[in-house]
């Protein structure tokens, strides 16, 4: 019973199933895939910066409100609330002037960091079809 087990069991041979060897624009298609891909996850992760930064921007601004909430209900003077006040939108503006300064180095840094992807990739396609005409 157990050659018949054995012969019934089918094994794969890894070296059957080989593709052929595939065409050139099957190769190119392949390329432009990995290179749309790579462009597509480093787009992806220069959002979650953005918008990370922008989460952590926004918080410290949230915190920053509460503040000024509960030092205008504390506060009993008018003239004191009024340079609570006065200070609070001071400091807004200033944070807010600093944040977009900081979104400014992010895109230039994100533009820098796509533009090398982008010179690499071509670099890689450039190659690819340099050594494609060599190939017999």
């Amino acid at each position: 019973m157990n050659a018949e087990i054995e012969e019934a069991i089918m094994i794969w041979n890894a070296e059957e199933f080989c593709a052929p060897e595939l065409s050139l624009s099957v190769k190119a298609g392949q390329k432009l895939l990995e290179a749309t891909t790579a462009l597509q996850m480093h787009s992806t992760k220069a959002l979650f910066r953005c918008q990370i930064e922008a989460a952590s921007f926004l918080r410290r601004r949230f915190w920053d409100d509460l503040k000024l909430i509960e030092t205008l209900r504390d506060s009993d003077e008018f003239a004191d609330s009024f340079d609570v006040f006065a200070n609070f939108w001071q400091n807004a503006a200033s944070d807010y002037l600093k944040e977009v300064g900081e979104f400014a180095c992010i895109g230039a840094k994100l533009a820098m960091e796509t533009a090398g992807q982008v010179r690499k990739e071509a670099d890689t396609a450039i190659d690819d079809m340099a050594a494609a005409t060599l190939t017999p």
